[in-house]
């Protein structure tokens, strides 16, 4: 990492409050703590460079307060990225913060760092785990670190998310289901078209290519849902 976090200091890009666009928890209203850097580079990323500054754990938990009594009340602390678990020497005290202060959280992760999610897993309500199609991100496979996660994470509120585009090989998408079937047959998978120049739901061939992966999924596993990035749609942060 460029900017390795201690106990109390790391690097954030944002703190605000708005509506959960993604996954199960769609429309709730949350905190979200944004996370500078991630250890993947998906081609289809619009976080990847952003500016972020140091902030120390008070200021954070600070401006979580500020904002839960000014813009909520909140259903979640979101925290994002950026890869938060990444940051786990600060994301561990600040979970336990939250905690104290009796808000829930909300971990959005990439679904490979597994040794990192059993140090906090029992801080999680809420874990929304992406699995990464090479096909899709242009990063290598990362099956075998997935199915890790999900063994650990199915312990918890948890949703697999996979962004999906018309590059998708099968196969792979298979695989991944199969994962899910294997592992966590109950855990809810939804199916978010990529955004390019255009948001995924506005692209007629996207998606009808996802509802016959839904359709394709649904013969393995019972919960698959088609969900469109709901902040982009309403044009909001």
């Amino acid at each position: 990492m460029l900017h390795p976090p201690s106990a109390e200091q790391s690097r954030i890009t944002e703190i605000f409050s708005s509506l959960q666009g993604e996954g199960t928890r769609l429309g709730e209203r949350h905190l979200f703590v944004r996370f500078e850097e991630c250890h993947m580079h998906c081609g289809y990323c619009d976080e990847l460079g952003k500016d972020a500054a140091s902030m120390h754990l008070d200021e954070v938990i600070e401006t979580l307060a500020r904002l839960d009594q000014e813009e909520g009340p909140h259903s979640f602390v979101s925290l994002t990225g950026g890869e938060p678990l990444l940051y786990l020497t600060f994301l561990k005290p600040l979970m336990e913060r939250l905690k104290t202060r009796g808000l829930r959280a909300y971990l959005e992760t990439s679904g490979v760092l597994w040794r990192a999610l059993a140090e906090v897993l029992e801080l999680c309500d809420v874990i929304a785990m992406d699995m990464k199609p090479s096909s899709v991100t242009g990063e290598p496979a990362f099956e075998n670190e997935h199915a890790r996660f999900l063994e650990l994470a199915r312990s918890r509120e948890t949703f697999v998310k996979i962004v999906l585009s018309k590059a998708i090989d099968l196969k792979e998408f298979d695989r991944l289901i199969g994962i899910v079937e294997k592992t966590a047959p109950k855990t809810p998978v939804i199916l978010q078209p990529l955004s390019g120049v255009l948001e995924g739901h506005e692209d007629p061939e996207l998606m009808a290519l996802l509802d016959s992966l839904q359709r394709l999924a649904l013969k393995r596993v019972p919960d698959v849902r088609i969900v469109p990035r709901l902040h982009k749609i309403l044009k909001i942060r």
